[in-house]
């Protein structure tokens, strides 16, 4: 491969083999990458993109690897800017590589992983996500597989924004983080496993999506305000609903009980509700529970949001809904309640079934 993308730290295999599929990493933080600090040995991000081939020297047998860096950050400090770098140095490097890793630290990588399933529109290469729940530098650590994982399926016919952990290949919008210190540290509660890794890779090719006929376009992604509020018992919405409706909030996000349930007696939220999308804001109702799917048909206490105004967003996770949002608002910003509520729960990346 003759172009090399010219970027200040790139580094790339020696010996190129024409007959294997390029795949740029990029690096963005996370624990992957992390050393212990001075003097208190806190994990802090270390500048690991140059040294991955050193520690992991077979990745340069599945495939010719370059490697770029897009931030530097603990991925609990992830915000939009960061997430545009990321899609601004895939959309520089789409037409020069066959797929991509991208090496994220596990807070928000569901996070990510769901903004660029919506941002990457049709896209037609596997962008796959990884980290690890231990350094690459420490003898026990889960970075090795995890790696090795993801750049092989990066060479692979699948055409979606993946997270890959534990020798698990899921569909992005589909995940969650659902372990603090396990390897097995992630979920698709509501969609099954794209592939896995054994002794064999292999791919679920029914639950890969088709490749698109339509065109590849890239829609960076502006900050809006997004408000949230998740239920427990006793809780007042209304200090927070005051909040929301005068700071310009322009979606609120409710993570109700079990298919959408919310309280309707003592301390009821429906005059919340009402409230908040009688300002023209949309409130779009998530699941607390990990499995199944907001209907709010099936209880009372689901029709009376429905009633007052809210929309239930079916079994997609709180995260494909925050990154769904930020996509629908950036690509349309003068878009209508009504609009949007429609186009919440138009499947575009395979986040809604």
């Amino acid at each position: 491969m003759s172009w090399q993308k010219k970027t200040p730290g790139n580094t790339s295999c020696k010996g190129i083999d024409m007959g294997k599929k390029n795949v740029l990493l990029i690096h963005t933080g996370g624990t992957l990458g992390m050393v212990e600090g001075k003097p208190d040995n806190h994990l802090k991000p270390a500048q690991i993109h140059e040294s991955v081939l050193k520690f992991i020297p077979e990745l340069s047998e599945i495939a010719h690897l370059e490697s770029t860096f897009a931030c530097n950050i603990d991925s609990a400090n992830l915000d939009i800017p960061d997430m545009n770098r990321v899609l601004s140095t895939i959309q520089e490097n789409y037409e020069h590589f066959d797929g991509f890793v991208i090496i994220h630290g596990t807070d928000t990588m569901a996070f990510h992983a769901s903004a660029l399933s919506f941002a990457v529109e049709n896209n037609r290469k596997p962008i796959i996500f990884t980290g690890s729940q231990k350094p690459l530098r420490h003898i026990r650590t889960d970075a090795r597989i995890n790696l090795v994982n993801s750049v092989e399926f990066a060479t692979m016919p699948v055409p979606e924004v993946c997270i890959c952990f534990n020798s698990i290949l899921f569909r992005g919008n589909r995940t969650r983080k659902v372990s603090i210190g396990r390897f097995n540290a992630f979920r698709s509660p509501n969609y099954p496993i794209l592939g896995s890794a054994g002794v064999d890779i292999r791919l679920q090719k029914k639950n890969i999506a088709a490749y698109p006929s339509e065109k590849l376009s890239f829609v960076p992604l502006h900050h809006n305000k997004i408000g949230v509020l998740k239920l427990f018992p006793g809780f007042d919405a209304a200090a927070s609903t005051a909040a929301m409706v005068q700071s310009g909030v322009r979606a609120c996000i409710v993570e109700a009980y079990a298919a959408g349930n919310v309280p309707i007696l003592t301390h009821s939220i429906l005059p919340s509700i009402s409230a908040i999308t009688d300002a023209g804001i949309s409130v779009f109702i998530v699941s607390q529970a990990l499995e199944g799917t907001v209907d709010l048909d099936l209880y009372e206490c689901g029709q009376k949001a429905k009633q007052a105004g809210a929309v239930g967003c079916r079994d997609m996770t709180f995260e494909a809904a925050v990154t769904k949002l930020y996509y629908l608002l950036s690509k349309n910003p003068e878009i209508e309640r009504d609009k949007l509520a429609e186009k919440m729960l138009i499947n575009f990346s395979g986040e809604i079934s």
